[in-house]
């Protein structure tokens, strides 16, 4: 089902549109809040930041090629990438006093990477801001957040963002396969706790 609405939304439909920000932004969040250290919230918001990523990402849409018909992990990939661009460049801008030079169509990185947010249309801005006002409140981010905080990691690290295994395992300094067994566990707990929702789409290995 999210699959078939990440596809109309791609083709400009507003309704599906409307419902994939529903879908995703409780998930955003949950890796905004993982990647902003408190630090960087001083500056910025988690809800702001996923806002933003919306804003940045609505107008690229258009172009959003995905080979075969995973289309939602193709998308939550590319969202969390975005998100994490912006968070590398928060990061060099208050944390160490200068902006990061990001290259790449998709980084979200820069003010450049801000400037389509003057072409979308004043209601697709206002629906952003309040689906992810309401979303930031809702099942799927409270049923995130009841993960133990080992789980919510790994959840974070190898379903929203698809970082590969091993790289997961290298950075939490654990073996490949501790990392395999919690990430499915958590997976399957959300799967049960949410059914039909993003999790059901991700892969599980």
């Amino acid at each position: 089902m999210t699959s078939l609405h990440v596809r109309r939304a791609l083709d400009g439909d507003a309704n599906s549109l409307e419902w994939v920000i529903a879908r995703l932004s409780p998930v955003l969040l949950a890796q905004a809040r993982y990647r902003l250290n408190p630090k960087l919230r001083r500056h910025v918001d988690p809800e702001d930041l996923v806002n933003e990523v919306w804003m940045i990402a609505l107008p690229r849409l258009s172009e959003f090629d995905v080979a075969g018909p995973r289309y939602t992990p193709a998308l939550l990939r590319f969202l969390s990438l975005t998100l994490l661009n912006r968070v590398n460049n928060l990061f060099q801008k208050f944390i160490q006093g200068k902006p990061l030079a990001l290259s790449g169509s998709n980084d979200g990185g820069g003010d450049e990477a801000a400037s389509p947010l003057a072409e979308l249309e004043a209601e697709h801005t206002g629906v952003v801001t309040r689906v992810v006002q309401e979303e930031t409140h809702g099942l799927v981010l409270d049923r995130i957040e009841e993960l133990s905080s080992d789980d919510r990691e790994v959840i974070i690290l190898r379903g929203v963002e698809q970082n590969p295994n091993k790289d997961v395992a290298v950075l939490l300094g654990l073996e490949p396969n501790t990392v395999a067994v919690r990430y499915k566990r958590a997976l399957a707990r959300l799967r049960k706790s949410l059914p039909d929702s993003v999790f059901d789409e991700l892969p599980s290995e």
